[in-house]
């Protein structure tokens, strides 16, 4: 008989504890007064009724209390079992409420893509944008770059708004006809990470990071499928290309025209709400490329880390191997994800773009959270529970902040690894969040 996992309820942590500790970009919040240890949860059913007090630590430990019985009881799950490892805190005091296997390192899945956002929004401006361009070499006016700024949401619509400037300026400096030269070199030769299948990227999971590519694409080459959009496109405007590859473009070289993507807080958004592997590959590559790397993969990690640990989150039992979460090398242990959620939302700034509506899924309401919370049971977390989603093939996670009925946040994470019934994982895994909103 498989043994079920021990499930506490621990002590009152200090905010200034490695779950917890305040890193530069985190605004403290004001303690309440100390809580005493709780006891140990039993099985037995929560009572449905606060006691008759005013006081409001009383009223606060009764939720405490009816909130991890019944995560105690949703854990019991024949859909969970062993392989899930959970924590719940209270997001004001740090106080623990539940935990099951809170240090037991396991797969992400696309969870791993809270700290892909924590690191970016330490990284990068949000309001910075990625401009591909287009030059024209001093040397030989003939020779026109297409250059990448490693922006993953190249559409063919802006990429036929840059040929058509593109051709406008080439017009009034006398040329009809170019030789045209894709730039991709912001970024290294692309290679697959460590635990990706091949059949992510031909079946439609993931993109290979280039610095020059076409939003969406799915093929051996995004940056030559971005220079068949863009040269065609020429072609409609009146300039003939006569040679087409790859090249470099020159320190010599003027200006011809330049298209500017979305802000990187609305790129970053989209990451977290669709879960776009893609998006979350390039910021991983972003963040280092702005703090002076040139983003390799173990360059690009190595910056993620730092970012974690100068912070102050817990990256014991903590590996990663790729931005977006489909590594299933990558693991992580449920306190990493909670102390970096518990960090992104108590930064106003962080929390303005990460938690908006629109970007991390809502219950019910947006994202991948859309279309569950739909059942009876489930209903009244509708709205109050704020999470990013994870499913690999054997790899369900959840992680996010809890509304709580009693008004009290509480962040948390779930993630199960080893049971392929992955709807049914998931069905659970919301039944444990609609426990911690406490409804």
């Amino acid at each position: 008989m498989t043994s079920r996992p021990a499930i506490t309820v621990l002590a009152t942590l200090s905010l200034s504890a490695p779950l917890l500790g305040v890193g530069p970009a985190s605004q403290a919040q004001p303690a309440l007064p100390a809580l005493a240890p709780a006891a140990v949860v039993t099985t037995s059913a929560p009572t449905s009724t606060r006691p008759a007090t005013a006081n409001p630590i009383a009223l606060a430990r009764a939720m405490e209390t009816a909130v991890a019985s019944q995560l105690a009881s949703g854990a019991r799950s024949q859909y969970l079992g062993a392989g899930l490892s959970g924590l719940v805190i209270d997001r004001t005091t740090g106080r623990i409420i539940w935990s099951s296997n809170g240090s037991r390192s396991r797969m992400p899945a696309s969870t791993q893509k809270v700290l892909t956002a924590y690191v970016a929004l330490r990284s990068l401006a949000p309001g910075k944008q990625l401009v591909t361009g287009t030059w024209q070499s001093r040397a030989n006016p003939n020779n026109v770059y297409l250059r990448g700024a490693g922006d993953p949401t190249m559409t063919k619509t802006r990429l036929a708004s840059l040929a058509k400037r593109t051709a406008d300026a080439l017009r009034g400096r006398g040329r009809s006809a170019i030789n045209l030269y894709l730039d991709d070199s912001i970024f290294p030769a692309p290679t697959s990470a460590r635990g990706w299948k091949a059949s992510y990227l031909s079946g439609g999971e993931v993109q290979r990071v280039r610095g020059l590519t076409l939003a969406g694409y799915r093929g051996a080459d995004g940056t030559v499928a971005a220079g068949n959009v863009f040269r065609a496109q020429l072609l409609l405007n009146g300039i003939t290309v006569t040679k087409f590859g790859r090249g470099v473009a020159p320190a010599g070289r003027a200006a011809l025209s330049e298209s500017w993507s979305a802000p990187v807080r609305t790129v970053l958004a989209s990451m977290l709400s669709a879960s776009v592997n893609d998006y979350a590959e390039y910021l991983l590559r972003l963040s280092a490329l702005e703090s002076g790397k040139y983003p390799t993969w173990s360059a690009s990690l190595a910056h993620a880390k730092s970012v974690l640990v100068a912070n102050r989150i817990p990256t014991a039992g903590y590996a990663a191997y790729d931005g977006s979460g489909l590594s299933r090398a990558n693991r992580m242990p449920v306190k990493t994800l909670v102390s970096t959620v518990s960090k992104m939302y108590a930064s106003p700034g962080d929390r303005a773009i990460a938690y908006a509506w629109g970007a991390t899924p809502r219950a019910g309401q947006t994202g991948t959270l859309r279309t569950r919370y739909k059942s009876a049971a489930q209903r009244c977390a509708t709205g109050k529970v704020i999470a990013k989603t994870g499913t690999l093939g054997d790899a369900v996670g959840l992680a996010g902040v809890a509304k709580g009925a009693d008004g009290r946040d509480r962040v948390f994470a779930f993630l199960q690894n080893g049971n392929r019934k992955t709807a049914s994982v998931r069905n659970a895994l919301d039944t444990l969040a609609t426990a911690t909103v406490g409804c």
